[in-house]
């Protein structure tokens, strides 16, 4: 197979990845990144994996590998986020009316079907070359009209597609380093409902004036993975990575649609203040992750994995859109906290064709109690997979795995003046309050073909 042969579904999957909706994940992070690395809940993927999906997590693990190879796979990703009990009010100043809308929300999540890509060539045999294609964070979440939290979201969507080269060489039989280098897509849109009957004089009840706000924008972002795999002998592999952090100003339109019915008089103070359609921008702080992975064989046919993960979402402080014209900036603030991600694995090579996985982890939630939102109502997460793989042949195999994800209940309590802050200072003050509970649920279904030359 010729290095151009390669090309033709590097280029279908660049497609594939960018049109692709995302599901979230813990935070909004997907590991969902390699099927065969999957039936082990991820574990000891970053001391390299059964193939070339593990450049991922560490590109320093292509050098176990020889030839050329290419690995493609697909993930489905169906999360469950329902809503129970829930209640809003306008903040106490504008009235404190309760807003009665729908207080269940059977799910706001939307399923996924996730690609990854890897392609892999060896210059030298202790030199490699690498190329993959993965959506590393998304998320989507979308509610009716009628939710009862409408002013806090509506429809959430965060895409995000890598397209990552990358070389690993081989030291000595010891030690191997690798680095990517990283070109990140971002594309995201929000909107939510706005409670402008709350600016008018003797304010109507919520959602009699209500209107729209939306902001759409995209941005490329650059960084980097690095790597190193030491081997102290045939039977253990030790690996550990870094992703770097990366900052990305998004620019778009931002718009603002108002309720048919709205006195003309009400209309131009708000746009006299700066609702009005113009352009907009956000940053968004993708986090760091560093990695710590162990794959030891205990017999020739039963190995154990392990996997230890630290992600800096400490730096997703607040939302923040800042409007080209006179309009405050939107804040909502989020107050993230880094977490941990803690895998066990074990793989069994039943025959020459068959292997069977199993693993668990635990997924600390980025998301404290205080600050859930609808937006991203997520929990800490417990993670239980199996997985199994068949080969054809050394050239030609097949990987599948299936994860059912435990996710804690999020309680939501959203304050229209929050802690620390007066009523003319809060950035909440127009969503009102919100209470509920959040109950949630994933389940992944993942297959992949790999085949070398």
């Amino acid at each position: 197979m010729t290095q151009r042969t390669l090309l033709v579904p590097i280029a279908a999957w660049l497609v594939a990845a960018s049109m692709a909706p995302q599901a979230s994940a813990s935070g909004f992070q997907l590991r969902e990144q390699s099927p065969s690395a999957q039936g082990t809940s991820f574990a000891g993927v970053t001391a390299g994996g059964p193939d070339i999906g593990s450049m991922f997590f560490n590109p320093a693990t292509m050098t176990q590998f020889e030839g050329r190879e290419i690995v493609a796979g697909f993930s489905y990703v169906m999360p469950k986020a329902e809503l129970r009990d829930a209640e809003a009010r306008r903040a106490t100043a504008l009235g404190g009316a309760l807003i009665g809308r729908d207080d269940s929300v059977p799910n706001s999540a939307k399923s996924a079907l996730l690609p990854n890509l890897y392609a892999m060539w060896s210059l030298k045999p202790d030199l490699k070359l690498g190329l993959s294609v993965n959506a590393p964070f998304g998320m989507v979440t979308d509610y009716d009209s009628t939710f009862v939290g409408q002013y806090h979201a509506l429809k959430s969507d965060l895409k995000v597609v890598d397209i990552a080269p990358s070389i690993a060489y081989r030291v000595n039989p010891q030690w191997s380093i690798g680095a990517a280098f990283v070109a990140r897509k971002v594309e995201a849109e929000l909107t939510n409902a706005a409670d402008f009957g709350a600016f008018a004089p003797g304010p109507p009840p919520p959602g009699v004036l209500d209107g729209k706000a939306g902001l759409k924008g995209s941005k490329w972002g650059y960084g980097y993975r690095l790597g190193v795999v030491f081997q102290p002998n045939d039977t253990v592999r030790i690996g550990l990575a870094h992703h770097g952090a990366m900052t990305i100003k998004l620019k778009g339109d931002a718009t603002f649609e108002f309720a048919a019915g709205t006195p003309g008089g009400l209309i131009s103070s708000l746009q006299a203040a700066g609702y009005v359609n113009g352009g907009a921008s956000a940053k968004l702080n993708l986090p760091s992750t560093t990695s710590l992975g162990i794959h030891a064989e205990i017999t020739p046919t039963i190995s154990l994995q392990g996997e230890i993960a630290r992600t800096g979402w400490s730096s997703f402080k607040e939302l923040r859109v800042d409007f080209d014209g006179t309009l405050a900036d939107s804040v909502t603030n989020e107050k993230w906290r880094d977490t941990w991600f803690l895998a066990a694995g074990l793989t069994w090579k039943a025959t020459d064709a068959w292997t069977f996985r199993t693993g668990l982890a635990y997924d600390q939630s980025a998301v404290k109690d205080k600050f859930r939102t609808p937006r991203i109502p997520d929990g800490n997460r417990t993670w239980v997979s199996l997985g199994a793989g068949y080969a054809f042949s050394k050239r030609a195999s097949v990987d599948c795995a299936y994860t059912h994800i435990f996710v804690a209940d999020g309680p939501v309590d959203l304050k229209a003046v929050e802690d620390g802050y007066t009523f003319a200072t809060s950035p909440s003050r127009a969503r009102g309050n919100l209470n509920g509970t959040y109950k949630n649920s994933i389940d992944i279904f993942s297959v992949q073909a790999r085949f070398t030359f």
